[in-house]
Formats: structure tokens, C-alpha cells, sequence
């Protein structure tokens, strides 16, 4: 019987909905991130979730996404990559997916700076931050663009650099680890002192 998920979208209680996508082949990833990669447990991490990861990836490489539109359609904002990361045979769909949508936000973080750069500035509702951390390479810091850096670990000093908008303190099982001070540009959500992302908006609208 041929694999086929009830929904493409997945449940996040943080950002409501996701676009979640395989680790292997898909993420950059830089040392700290390897290291602390939420998506290596817990439920991202089992074989039914990983199958699913996989359809995503491959239907988002295809021509028909009518049934990702009617899912995305209900939906005030849908978080790309929850999981995992974007490749550039997935942006033909991101921007027809923007432009079918256009009352719905389309929004996520990449580790490929080439990825931000094909996308942002497509449709007004289509934002993707470059993801940076104290383990980044230099190559990625030349990104002009908007950035958030994650994660935040003990001891780490986020630069002063206007271009990062959010800052995510690195948290485990729904808590920030010890050890992590705060910083005036974390994300409310991680804390818990907002709901979700929609409470917030500020990683999509700039």
C-alpha cells in the first residue's frame, strides 16, 4: 500500500503548523546544531514521523499541491521546515504556495543562505531568516539579510548586529536549559510568556 499521511501539515503547539522535512540530505547543519537538534527526539524522531518527513519533501518537489493549499488555506500562518531544512527544488512551491495564499504567512529559519535569497522578497508573505549560532562558519555571516540565532547556549554573547531580529535560547523538552541567561531579543514563546508565534508575528513581519 503506498504511503500517504492524513494531513501534510503537522500540530506544532508552539507554532500551530508546520511544514516538517527529513534531517539526512536536507540540513547544513552547523556543530551546535547537530549537537543540539530538538528533531534527533522525541515524536519528530519516530519512524512514523520521519516516513511523513519524507512524503513532504518529495510532494513539495511536485507540480500538484492542491491538497497543501486547501490545508494552508485555513490557516493564519504555516511555520516551513519544523524540522529539518529546505532545498532548492522545494521554492517553486514556497512561492506558489505564498501566492495561492495570500492571507496566510509562510514563514521558517534556513541554515542555507542561498535558500533566503531565492525566496525572500518573492511574495509579501513569504519571510525566511537565516539561522546562525556561536558555531556558524564566516561564509554564513556575510548574509545580508535577516537572521535569529539558535541556539542560544550558556554562555554564548549574541553579537549586536541589527540584522538578528529573534534569538532562541536552547530548550529542551518544552524548558530552557539551565544555564541560559536571558536576552532582549529571545523568542516570548520559548519562555512561555506568549501562547504561541501568533501571539508574537515578529519572525514574519519584517
Amino acid at each position: 500500500m503506498t504511503y500517504s499521511p492524513q494531513t501534510l501539515l503537522s500540530i506544532n503547539s508552539k507554532c500551530g503548523c508546520s511544514l516538517d522535512l527529513p534531517l539526512k540530505g536536507h540540513c547544513r547543519p552547523t556543530p551546535n546544531c547537530a549537537h543540539d537538534c530538538y528533531a534527533r527526539t522525541g515524536r519528530q524522531s519516530l519512524p512514523e514521523a520521519r516516513k511523513k518527513h519524507l512524503f513532504v519533501s518529495k510532494y513539495l518537489k511536485g507540480k500538484n499541491l492542491t491538497i497543501l493549499i486547501h490545508e494552508c488555506k485555513s490557516h493564519t500562518s504555516v511555520r516551513l521546515n519544523g524540522s529539518g531544512d529546505l532545498l532548492p527544488t522545494h521554492i517553486p512551491s514556497l512561492i506558489r504556495l505564498a501566492e495561492t495564499c495570500p492571507h496566510t504567512q509562510f514563514w521558517g529559519m534556513t541554515r542555507k543562505p542561498e535558500i533566503a535569497i531565492a525566496t525572500n522578497g518573492k511574495c509579501p508573505n513569504l519571510h525566511l531568516l537565516v539561522t546562525v549560532d556561536a558555531s556558524s562558519p564566516a561564509s554564513t555571516w556575510k548574509y545580508q539579510g535577516k537572521m535569529c540565532y539558535g541556539p542560544k547556549r550558556p554562555g554564548d554573547i549574541v553579537p549586536t548586529d541589527k540584522r538578528i531580529i529573534t534569538v532562541f535560547p536552547r530548550h529542551f523538552a518544552g524548558r530552557v536549559v539551565n544555564g541560559v541567561t536571558k536576552h532582549p531579543k529571545d523568542c516570548k514563546a520559548v519562555w512561555h510568556e506568549i501562547s504561541g508565534c501568533i501571539d508574537c508575528e515578529r519572525c514574519w513581519s519584517w
